[in-house]
């Protein structure tokens, strides 16, 4: 991922649309979270970026243990600013570190796609066998194969997913689904088209390039952050999408 893009990820997380919608839905999805709670809560953010899902999980859970790592020193940096007193370091998804002797949620947003699902199932598996029974994986992966484009070189991706790749990917994992589904599915279509032309005509170079993650001015935001707002509730309520620009999934340890 460029350099970059942790600066800007680090100004937007906290009001961007598309950030926003996807704090909204990890929140929603804690309730699949069947754990005895006769102990204090551990919580992982397994490539924790800047720090704002991190921050989530402590005003959402309270959690005694709350840690995360991230491969980037910079993400690092700007996680432990908005996180104090989190036990925060430096990881790899593929060979993670774990400073508790049990979990009781895992949470890795758009980091699995970095290395790749083959690459980073042993990590995982690691990290699910931590996972108390009742225990969650929360995953956001991008999805769809075809929609590789200049944000993908931009923040280091190497591998889009369909659903039916997460699946089996929990399947491996011995994991129950409790929830599985695309997300952004409203908005799919006009981001499709923003991300056309670099679709079709790919970057020469990927160190230069940037991703397509920019504010918008107030009012459009807004109405990006509702549209997604009642998206999330619909998938509480029980629907799944057949597709979108994401796939989010929710594995329960049995």
């Amino acid at each position: 991922m460029n350099s970059a893009e942790y600066d800007l990820m680090a100004t937007v997380e906290s009001k961007h649309w598309w950030y926003l919608g996807l704090q909204d839905l990890v929140k929603r999805s804690l309730r699949w979270l069947d754990v005895a709670r006769d102990h204090p809560l551990a919580v992982l953010d397994a490539g924790c970026g800047t720090g704002q899902n991190l921050r989530l999980l402590r005003e959402t859970l309270s959690p005694e243990y709350l840690g995360g790592f991230d491969f980037s020193p910079r993400a690092i940096e700007y996680a432990a600013a908005k996180n104090p007193g989190a036990d925060l370091y430096l990881g790899d998804i593929c060979d993670p570190e774990i400073h508790v002797s049990a979990l009781d949620v895992v949470l890795s947003c758009d980091v699995v796609d970095v290395p790749g699902a083959d690459a980073a199932l042993p990590g995982l598996a690691r990290l699910v066998s931590k996972l108390r029974p009742g225990g969650i994986l929360i995953l956001n992966l991008p999805a769809m194969p075809w929609l590789r484009s200049r944000h993908d070189a931009a923040v280091g991706s190497r591998q889009r997913f369909r659903v039916a790749d997460v699946r089996e990917l929990f399947g491996k994992l011995a994991l129950e689904v409790t929830l599985m589904t695309y997300r952004v599915w409203t908005l799919f279509p006009a981001i499709v088209l923003t991300r056309l032309p670099s679709m079709l005509w790919p970057p020469r170079d990927a160190a230069s390039v940037r991703s397509d993650v920019k504010l918008p001015a107030g009012p459009l935001n807004s109405l990006l952050r509702s549209t997604l707002s009642i998206e999330n509730a619909a998938i509480d309520a029980g629907a799944r999408f057949p597709w979108g620009s994401s796939v989010f999934a929710v594995g329960r340890k049995p």
